[in-house]
């Protein structure tokens, strides 16, 4: 699964900080890196980097490293699961 797939379905129907990144994600479909996957070795740095460019606030990249762990312990253990 994508990281931009996981936010729209873990946030976008949510509410709070979460639900905020995942909506801006959604909104900037057509820029944002939506192919990113925790398997990519630079996927962490090419989401963060577009963060970056777009001018994203402190808040935003804070929100962005919680829900980017978050995702990555989710992808370990869908993979620990089906091994």
């Amino acid at each position: 699964m994508t990281f931009y797939r996981y936010m729209i379905d873990n946030y976008y129907k949510a509410e709070g900080r979460k639900h905020d990144l995942a909506a801006d994600m959604k909104s900037d479909w057509r820029e944002f890196p939506i192919r990113v996957t925790s398997t990519q070795p630079d996927g962490h740095k090419v989401i963060r980097g577009y963060l970056e460019f777009c001018q994203a606030c402190d808040d935003c990249l804070d929100v962005f490293e919680e829900c980017w762990k978050e995702y990555v312990q989710c992808e370990k253990s869908k993979s620990n699961r089906n091994s």
